[in-house]
């Protein structure tokens, strides 16, 4: 990059995270671009040369998200020598959580739709999880071409692990005792691989 695309990039960035937080402590619906330009301190005129609308600046940060999220997952290593399969899965999970954990406004924008599930914002977040959605389905069919995984319905098994993943987030934000990242990521995964039986039992 050169010193002017750096500092188109970091103004750039600078109104995305102005604008998580405003979204983050107003809602959607109920932030505005005032608002946004005086938290991150700019012109209204420097706005508009990134961004065209509230709209805009949302979907950005969904994007941004999405780019960061699938950078934290790494395919299964299965050569010689490489960590058992679960080992690594439970690594993939472990990054993601704490990848959210780590932007305390994202997940106020993606686990509560910006306070309002029936507002503009929750098209834009159903479609964030539609992507999350279509990359934990990619993974489990190429587990089944491993034999890693057991022959299922991709789509409806990737529905549950979501779930699963969105629940543990949400727990980890809003439970009152501290709980461990890589514990909880362990629980995930178990669930996901074994379910609620006891393993002797199943």
């Amino acid at each position: 990059m050169t010193t002017a695309e750096q500092k188109r990039d970091h103004r750039r960035h600078q109104i995305l995270d102005a604008a998580k937080a405003v979204f983050a402590e107003r809602g959607f619906h109920n932030a505005s671009i005032n608002e946004i330009i005086k938290s991150a301190g700019i012109a209204r005129g420097t706005f508009y040369l990134y961004f065209s609308s509230k709209d805009a600046v949302f979907q950005s940060i969904l994007d941004s998200a999405l780019v960061g999220l699938n950078a934290q997952i790494i395919g299964v290593d299965m050569s010689p020598g490489a960590e058992a399969p679960n080992v690594q899965l439970h690594q993939n999970v472990t990054r993601v959580l704490e990848y959210f954990l780590a932007d305390r406004a994202l997940i106020q924008l993606v686990i509560t739709y910006g306070f309002a599930p029936d507002s503009e914002s929750a098209l834009g977040v159903d479609a964030f999880f539609g992507h999350v959605l279509e990359l934990i389905e990619r993974s489990l069919t190429y587990g089944m071409a491993l034999g890693l995984v057991q022959k299922c319905d991709a789509g409806l098994c990737a529905a549950q692990i979501l779930g699963s993943l969105r629940g543990g987030i949400q727990r980890l934000t809003t439970a009152q005792e501290d709980l461990d990242v890589a514990v909880v990521a362990s629980q995930l995964v178990d669930f996901a691989l074994y379910g609620v039986i006891a393993r002797s039992q199943a």
